[in-house]
């Protein structure tokens, strides 16, 4: 298990570290001391989970969390000032401990690292998308549908805009919400923008979205979830 340590403050970082050796077994513990080197950190390698400080020599930690929300693994924020760190869980982050670093509260959130996924999808607010270099945070109630495109996905919005997104839509399903569904093995759409369900006969269906679009419904997805 791959763990990245952004944390300013030595004696904490080290710390985490010690409490993340005793937790997690077998794990591999990177320390960044600033954005600047955790951004290169997460760009060149593959973590499992993140332990960031919101606030690093000055520099606001919120901007990291696009990066890490674009990314695979889940982050845990450490804070001194719990009012801020609310505000990540829009953001995807699965917990928040606060300083100082009381054990108990730590092994608390290692738990939820291993058992409470779905309330962390639950929470997300926001899709963080990676294109060509660049992070933009996306808000969930705008898209209207994801289509898949060879290995990337197609998100478009309410307002017809498109961006491509580097991960594909089996990624993508495994960090949204459960009420993005699946409807067709091209197509994922939030279940609150399909506003009727159309029989075309001869076994095809489609789905009309709140925009009038029309996108094709496999027909086992039909069964399973209209019929």
């Amino acid at each position: 298990m791959n763990i990245l340590i952004v944390e300013d403050v030595t004696l904490v970082a080290e710390r985490i570290e010690d409490l993340s050796l005793k937790h997690f077994e077998q794990a591999k513990v990177t320390i960044c001391y600033t954005l600047t080197s955790a951004n290169a950190a997460i760009l060149d390698n593959e973590y499992d989970l993140m332990f960031l400080d919101l606030n690093v020599n000055g520099e606001d930690g919120f901007e990291l969390l696009k990066l890490a929300a674009a990314s695979s693994f889940k982050t845990i924020v450490i804070t001194a000032t719990p009012e801020k760190a609310a505000l990540a869980f829009d953001y995807g982050v699965l917990d928040f401990v606060t300083k100082p670093i009381l054990e108990k509260r730590f092994k608390l959130a290692t738990e939820r690292y291993l058992n409470d996924e779905f309330s962390q999808r639950e929470q997300l607010k926001y899709l963080s998308i990676k294109t060509k270099g660049q992070v933009r945070l996306l808000p969930l109630d705008t898209i209207e549908l994801i289509k898949a495109d060879g290995n990337y996905a197609n998100i478009v919005t309410t307002d017809q805009a498109s961006y491509l997104h580097d991960k594909s839509c089996d990624k993508l399903l495994k960090t949204l919400p459960g009420y993005f569904i699946r409807i067709h093995r091209s197509y994922i759409v939030p279940q609150n923008k399909i506003s009727k369900v159309i029989k075309h006969g001869g076994g095809k269906y489609s789905v009309e979205l709140t925009t009038g679009q029309q996108v094709p419904l496999s027909r086992e997805v039909y069964k399973q979830k209209f019929g």
